[in-house]
């Protein structure tokens, strides 16, 4: 009976210990940044998710030091934005402790964190010079939600096929997190607009201050052109596309600008100044607009050829596999 009770009151002190220890997973994440002890100011901690940094918190950085603190629901990747001279430098941030050392150019030049948070520092430089292979990076990381999002940076990449291979390798423990529902987003949309499926009808407004629906056009081979006035790649492919335009306008052959644009005077002077002379119309919401979104615009610029019937022939990135379409179809 008395070693019963002293059994008995061994579990409940091991009980009440256990309960009043906060468990890993809640303990939240801790930022300490020194960015050199000339700097002061504000700085902000903000989320990158769906293309746009999100301020979630602020601190004051006193003789170039800061620190956040708090909880995150899904490791991701998080910019530290100086409010005095708008820089931004990128981190992935997860429920851990982190210490980062900021050079005079804001940027990360050392930090101790997270297996996460040092892999995404290793590759980071790699993802942003195009250089990364991300396949390899994540059949060697299949449950880090680090190469899923250097994934996400270069999902335009992939055809349906490609995408669906390297989707498969993700480890199932990271299914709800919003990188992998990006990728499965994307892999929704490709397939909907796989060639051989039927393009939808949209009505936007034109340059011209009307509107315009794609099965006005139905008869034609229609290249959609998905740009804006601010993507450097998509102003560069304009005189290319102003010469494949120029060449079969006479055969059965038209093209429709798509802009994102938020600014319409912007992208009415491009239209001027680049000589896009075929019709032009406008989303209602950048990124987010109904037809992107349709679509599965991911990146700009992106192509899609339509043929007479209305049904998707090509989607690219690249103008240059357009070209050898039309090249097949019409000569």
């Amino acid at each position: 009976m008395y070693m019963n009770k002293i059994t008995s009151l061994l579990l409940m002190t091991l009980i009440i210990v256990s309960c009043s220890q906060p468990s890993k997973k809640n303990m939240g994440y801790t930022i300490n940044v020194n960015a050199g002890d000339s700097l002061s100011g504000k700085v902000y901690l903000q989320v990158y998710e769906a293309k746009v940094f999100t301020t979630v918190d602020s601190a004051e950085m006193i003789a170039g030091k800061f620190s956040f603190s708090g909880n995150v629901s899904y490791p991701m990747v998080y910019g530290l934005q100086n409010a005095t001279s708008t820089q931004r430098t990128l981190i992935f941030l997860d429920n851990s402790k982190m210490d980062v050392k900021i050079n005079g150019d804001w940027e990360v030049e050392s930090l101790d964190g997270s297996n996460d948070a040092k892999l995404f520092m290793q590759y980071r430089p790699q993802s942003v010079q195009g250089t990364l292979n991300t396949d390899s990076l994540l059949a060697a990381n299949p449950n880090s939600a680090v190469p899923v999002y250097f994934l996400t940076r270069e999902v335009y990449n992939y055809d349906y096929d490609g995408l669906k291979t390297i989707r498969n390798k993700i480890d199932t423990t990271l299914i709800d997190h919003p990188y992998v529902k990006d990728v499965d987003g994307t892999l929704a949309d490709l397939e909907r607009m796989q060639p051989g499926k039927e393009a939808p009808d949209f009505k936007l407004k034109t340059a011209s201050g009307d509107s315009l629906t794609l099965n006005s056009l139905r008869g034609k081979y229609v290249l959609i052109d998905f740009w804006a006035s601010w993507c450097p790649d998509c102003r560069k492919s304009n005189p290319e596309l102003v010469k494949l335009y120029n060449t079969y306008k006479n055969k059965n052959f038209s093209v429709v600008g798509v802009s994102i644009d938020d600014d319409e005077s912007s992208w009415r002077l491009a239209i001027e100044k680049d000589g896009l002379t075929w019709h032009q119309t406008i989303g209602d919401a950048g990124w987010k607009s109904e037809v992107a979104q349709q679509y599965g615009v991911k990146w700009i610029p992106t192509a899609m050829l339509i043929d007479p019937q209305g049904i998707i022939v090509a989607r690219s990135v690249e103008l240059s596999d357009i070209v050898g379409q039309l090249k097949a179809i019409f000569n």
